[in-house]
């Protein structure tokens, strides 16, 4: 038997236990009420066909409160009344209350008639016929008077199996199995760990580790590739909750299906499985991991708030550091994402005050920190987590010359030139022929020409009093590509850009040149810190007014920078010379692009065109590689006037996505090409979708005018019961003015059509005293003296 301590509470002795496990498939639980003193327990037949309820009374009061519990067999609830504390068990299925005397071993008289009370009490609950007690047979005769057996007394055994044989831990090769099971997870071997636990499972199905055989291999597959091996953790996850619904990581797992139905796309699932999570295991470290994966998919779909509410939930609400700082982390990269670089570097301190191996233990991510950090200016943390990675790394390890160069950069940037000069020799001496050594050898010369700040500032003077004393002469064109070097090596890029006006009007083209160097590199690192600012104004500027050449890595940001400011020409042109790539995945990609900035730029037809093609290069595939897909195709073949097709689509959009708020005007699309199209029957089914939907998420940008629509098109084909149920149906909408006086107007007229004088009238009533009510209230005023 499979066995879990529910409840274990010593309150006065009493000590209340349930435990689980299956027969033949079947899932049972044992209760046990133990107390040093023998109390009474009952049974109390139920109502009707209800199971029984049993009553356990106890002399003594308990110290504290006692909550009420449960699972799929017992509720069990405490109460105080008149003296007693009672303790009540309601079957939840079928059961059975038994005593449990003493062993023989302990007294070795068996009295002659059962006793009311005793110190150990026992409830069975199953499903259909009792476990192991079914072939019982039951007699009426029995004993009357007391036997004494002590003279009789046997060995006594302990532990026995399922099928009754003694237990001895040495030849229990599932132990070991599950060892192995463990060891292998734990060393990182997923498939190995799933192997073992399938064999392990498949040779001890019976065995008390079987739940944690079949959690391994759903936590194994999890690690090895959750989406791929999703219908089949999906498959052994229904099972695990189905027959271990008490099991102490039936948390992990219900975790565990809520992040994969999430990273399928299957979020209704997910959110069943994310609220029974943290809803009914409150306080369980994996509910607190459901917070957090939970803020994850809504902020992927824009819940930027509800998000935030789940992140800091977690954060306050765990216990464990690890927790604590992974909420604190998603806290802090989300706030950055948004821009609020105060509140995101607020979590990451804290992270790296009280837990800085949660950042380390990743050291690409620990980089991609760092480097987060140094772009929005905040430099002493950056350098801080750059040096703590450094000392664990290994000087071949990949990330070891480019952090050293980093934080002599991050220093330079600062403003620390000591301690910049100090990095930039230390990378010098270990890599002399390295990636960056002729950047670094450049920043040096810079910073030693510079000397410290206050030189700098006198060279610039300087050069100013130059350029005024030669004005239009070779000094002064020496002294302006040497004040546009000085300003490059000390960062200043807007101001090095500043100077390209005077830089064109050179007249020596060796200097000319050596200007431009300096304007261009200005320029360049200017467009590169937009980009990882994710700083589109500044971007698209320094790209169109210095002609920066974008990189393959940075195209698909100034396409969206592009697209956000409506340059969809612009957007076109970087993603056409993609549509060729050889990867058939960046193709796709930059296909549904395209195909997007066709449909915003209203190119309806080559927004078709383009849809086809994805099509034809993804096939079925065509969704799951572009989300906005449908969409655009849908809203293009509207357009164009592809009625049928576009249907068709919208049809399976509905299954599709059928409680996304976003089909609503999908839906009102379908309804104006419907009507376009004089097409009845799809322009009932389009505005019946829009009010189902409405009412589904308690939205109405279309009410009431589907309503309307929909109550015009019932009653012209003379469906009045239907029109009256629509109008009535409308009374939980918040409508004013006109709009409420057409409503109930409508409404009147419809209760008069269909012989229902008196509900016209209070309609029309009603209607006659609305405040702004127009025409519509007019026609009531008219329609009353009809139903007096």
């Amino acid at each position: 038997m499979l066995s879990l301590a529910f409840l274990a509470l010593s309150l006065n002795a009493l000590t209340i236990d349930i435990k689980r496990g299956i027969e033949k498939g079947h899932p049972f639980a044992i209760l046990h009420i133990e107390d040093k003193n023998p109390f009474e327990c009952s049974e109390e037949k139920g109502e009707y066909d209800m199971p029984p309820v049993y009553l356990c009374r106890f002399d003594k009061m308990p110290e504290s409160e006692l909550q009420d519990i449960g699972n799929d067999f017992f509720n069990i609830s405490f109460k105080k009344r008149k003296g007693e504390f009672l303790c009540r068990i309601a079957l939840k299925k079928r059961g059975s209350l038994f005593p449990l005397p003493p062993p023989l071993h302990e007294n070795g008289i068996l009295p002659s008639l059962q006793k009311r009370s005793y110190r150990h009490w026992m409830v069975l609950g199953y499903t259909d016929e009792p476990p192991y007690l079914g072939m019982r047979e039951r007699f009426e005769e029995s004993i009357i008077f007391p036997l004494d057996l002590k003279e009789y007394a046997i060995p006594t055994v302990g532990a026995v199996d399922i099928n009754g044989n003694p237990v001895f831990m040495k030849n229990n090769r599932d132990v070991e199995r599950f060892i192995s099971v463990k060891e292998a997870f734990r060393a990182g071997k997923y498939k190995r760990a799933y192997d073992l636990a399938t064999e392990a499972l498949e040779a001890h199905p019976d065995s008390i580790f079987a739940s944690d055989f079949l959690r391994y291999r759903i936590k194994s597959l999890a690690q090895q590739d959750m989406k791929e091996h999703a219908e089949e953790i999906i498959k052994l996850g229904k099972r695990f909750i189905k027959r271990y619904t008490s099991d102490e990581y039936l948390p992990e797992v219900l975790l565990i299906l809520a992040r994969v139905y999430s990273a399928t796309g299957f979020e209704s699932d997910a959110n069943y499985f994310f609220d029974r999570l943290i809803e009914e295991h409150k306080g369980d470290r994996f509910a607190d991991l459901g917070l957090i994966y939970l803020g994850d998919q809504l902020y992927i779909n824009g819940k930027t708030k509800e998000a935030i509410k789940r992140y800091l939930e977690a954060y306050y609400g765990t216990k464990e550091l690890d927790i604590a700082s992974l909420a604190a982390y998603k806290l802090a990269i989300r706030y950055l994402d948004m821009g609020k670089t105060e509140k995101g570097v607020e979590y990451i301190r804290k992270i790296w005050e009280k837990n800085p191996g949660f950042i380390l233990k990743d050291k690409e991510d620990a980089h991609e920190i760092a480097k987060q950090l140094a772009a929005r200016k905040v430099f002493d943390l950056a350098i801080e987590i750059d040096k703590a990675l450094l000392n664990r790394l290994k000087k071949l390890d990949d990330l070891y010359e480019r952090i050293i160069f980093e934080i002599a950069e991050w220093y330079d940037e600062k403003g620390d030139i000591k301690e910049a000069i100090e990095w930039y020799e230390r990378y010098l001496d270990e890599f002399a022929y390295g990636e960056f050594s002729d950047e670094a050898k450049k920043s040096l010369d810079a910073l030693f020409v510079t000397g410290n700040e206050g030189n700098a500032t006198q060279a610039l003077e300087k050069f100013e009093s130059l350029m005024r004393d030669y004005r239009g002469g070779p000094i002064a064109d020496k002294a302006l590509a040497a004040k546009a070097r000085v300003l490059l090596a000390l960062k200043r890029y807007e101001e090095v850009l500043k100077l390209a006006p005077l830089i064109e009007k050179i007249d020596d083209e060796k200097v000319k040149e050596e200007a431009q160097r300096s304007l261009k590199s200005a320029a360049e690192a200017l467009f590169e810190r937009s980009v990882e600012a994710k700083e589109c104004k500044s971007a698209v500027e320094t790209v169109e007014r210095y002609g920066v050449e974008v990189k393959r890595g940075q195209e698909e940001f100034i396409f969206g920078c592009y697209e956000k400011y409506a340059r969809y020409d612009d957007a076109l042109r970087i993603a056409k010379r993609h549509l060729h790539d050889k990867k058939s995945r960046e193709r796709e990609s930059w296909l549904c692009r395209t195909l997007h900035v066709l449909v915003l730029s209203e190119r309806f037809s080559d927004a078709v065109k383009a849809s086809e093609d994805l099509l034809s290069l993804a096939g079925r595939g065509a969704a799951s590689v572009c989300p906005t897909y449908e969409w655009d195709r849908v809203k293009a073949l509207f357009a164009e006037g592809r009625y049928a097709e576009a249907v068709s689509l919208v049809k399976k959009m509905s299954k599709r996505y059928g409680d996304d708020i976003r089909m609503v005007e999908v839906y009102k699309a379908g309804y104006d090409a419907a009507k376009r199209e004089s097409d009845t029957l799809q322009q009932r089914w389009m505005l019946q979708k829009i009010i189902e939907l409405q009412n589904l998420k308690r939205s109405h940008p279309y009410s009431p005018w589907a309503e309307f629509e929909l109550m015009r098109l019932y009653k012209k084909e003379g469906r009045i019961s239907e029109a009256l149920k629509l109008a009535e149906s409308m009374r939980d909408l918040d409508l004013e003015g006109e709009k409420r006086a057409r409503w109930l107007y409508e409404l009147g007229t419809l209760y008069e059509s269909s012989g229902e004088t008196a509900e016209a009238g209070k309609s029309f009533k009603e209607c006659s005293k609305v405040k702004n009510g127009g025409a519509w209230k007019r026609l009531c005023e008219e329609a009353l003296p009809l139903q007096q």
